[in-house]
């Protein structure tokens, strides 16, 4: 009897031990963020993947086209959505108007106001995300010579100011690529392409979560505010 109860004793340890070392594996494992955007013309299409614990889990989210309906509907967006914990691939249709954009800036406005020091928090967050790589290239065409000339000058000055005030934001692992072609020819022409690949510690993606609950729980009425996003969210 007492070697059986010694056998359980050990056998609860080895579980103990072992769920540690996975622990700490997902703490020091990382989730990448990968997206990629490509436009050329009337034709746009964006796949954003995101891989954690070591590949284990996976997300797959894909526009497959943006449309312009109408003044008032805005713009269409058919996207794609499919991850393998549950195995299953979902697909909607929705727009991007000024409606949904001003539901949007609400919704900061009541996470700002129900999150003690949510700016502070996400610029925190932000100082330990990683961006390994950053490619953007750009062909355009006015159909004028001149003023294609001026609409390059135009880009590089564009992408200059968004990619060095992102650099203040996170952490450039490697020196961004970025390019601005002219094309002269008789037709407008515009196309371009984005390639991003963005990373962050699981260990401290799961302490800036913490770390958001608890400012959450500070401010009198945040949770309940919270779930109501959520409960929008997931309409």
């Amino acid at each position: 009897m007492n070697r059986l109860g010694g056998l359980y004793v050990w056998i609860v340890v080895a579980i103990i031990v072992l769920l540690i070392i996975l622990l700490l594996a997902a703490i020091m494992s990382s989730i990448t963020i990968t997206l990629w955007y490509s436009k050329h013309n009337k034709d746009d299409k964006a796949v954003l993947d995101v891989k954690m614990l070591y590949g284990f889990v996976k997300m797959h989210y894909e526009m497959p086209s943006l449309v312009f309906a109408n003044m008032k509907k805005g713009f269409s967006l058919r996207l794609e959505k499919k991850n393998n914990i549950r195995n299953r691939e979902t697909a909607g249709k929705t727009y991007l108007n000024k409606r949904r954009v001003d539901r949007w800036a609400d919704e900061v406005r009541v996470m700002l106001k129900s999150t003690a020091s949510l700016k502070g928090w996400f610029n925190r967050t932000m100082q330990h995300v990683q961006i390994m790589k950053l490619d953007w290239s750009t062909n355009v065409s006015t159909g004028d010579a001149a003023w294609t000339a001026i609409a390059t000058g135009t880009l590089w000055g564009i992408k200059t100011t968004l990619v060095g005030w992102l650099s203040y934001k996170v952490r450039m692992r490697n020196k961004p690529k970025l390019f601005v072609v002219p094309v002269f020819n008789d037709e407008p022409q515009f196309a371009t392409e984005l390639s991003c690949v963005a990373r962050i510690s699981c260990g401290y993606a799961l302490y800036a979560g913490v770390v958001l609950m608890v400012r959450i729980l500070k401010v009198p009425g945040g949770p309940i505010r919270w779930l109501r996003l959520a409960k929008q969210a997931m309409r």
